[in-house]
């Protein structure tokens, strides 16, 4: 037989395998861990993995707003100059704002109308549905901002919020890379920086988000940097385009 004391040597020394065997075996990498999980990077020595972001759900304001700005340049361009301009309140030029006129102003419309078909157009016609005001100097827009906190979309994830200020400001304020004398105010090196900072700032998850932070990077903010130093340090044929356009080269104003 052996001695009692021989066989409680023998475990304590075998429970001391089994943990060292289960850490090692727990270190081993699952792929179906990296499939649910998304990492986060290292801290101290850690890899930290958190929760794939999902992707918004397809009857949702996010997934509409995200589809639209992965689509066509059309695509783009329609949903900010109506969805987002347009139903806020804001022509598509984003330096006007209009409102709807009340029944008052529709009556001396349609008065005015009469007017103008028995004075031979003399009399002046009134707008029946909308009226303009508020407008903006030339070359000066309404910021994302003051768009936003008058549209139905602003009560939304804070990062597609995010994307539609980017995409605001590429397509309004930046001239989707092009430098006219309609948005030459907004080409400063200050403004660049910012706006290469919201780009860096949007996660790469969920796809859709990624997908756009990729344009924004590869694409949009290398036109725009492109357009401001061939606008600050031009050649010979860049001159040449800024005189047909009618636009001075930076300290030539």
């Amino acid at each position: 037989m052996v001695p009692m004391a021989g066989i409680t040597t023998r475990i304590l020394l075998f429970v001391p395998m089994v943990v060292v065997c289960s850490g090692v075996f727990a270190q081993e990498p699952h792929d179906d861990l990296y499939d649910d999980y998304y990492d986060f990077g290292i801290s101290g020595g850690i890899t930290i993995f958190g929760e794939r972001p999902s992707e918004y759900a397809s009857e949702s304001t996010e997934a509409n707003i995200l589809s639209a700005l992965n689509g066509s340049p059309s695509d783009r361009k329609n949903f900010i100059e109506n969805d987002l301009l347009h139903n806020a309140g804001f022509r598509s030029t984003a330096n006007l704002r209009y409102r709807r006129t009340d029944g008052t102003e529709k009556a001396l419309s349609v008065l005015h109308g009469i007017g103008r078909v028995l004075s031979f157009g003399i009399v002046p016609m009134k707008p029946f549905f909308e009226v303009d005001y508020g407008r903006l100097p030339n070359g000066v827009y309404f910021s994302f901002e003051t768009v936003i906190s008058s549209s139905e979309l602003n009560d939304i994830s804070p990062d597609v919020l995010a994307v539609m200020k980017i995409e605001y400001k590429l397509q309004i304020e930046f001239g989707n890379g092009f430098l006219s004398n309609s948005n030459r105010n907004y080409y400063t090196q200050e403004n660049i920086n910012r706006f290469e900072m919201l780009i860096l700032d949007l996660p790469e998850l969920p796809e859709s988000i990624g997908q756009l932070k990729e344009r924004y990077l590869n694409n949009a903010l290398p036109a725009i940097k492109r357009s401001f130093e061939r606008h600050n340090n031009p050649g010979d044929d860049w001159l040449q385009a800024l005189e047909n356009l009618g636009i001075a080269p930076r300290g030539q104003d």
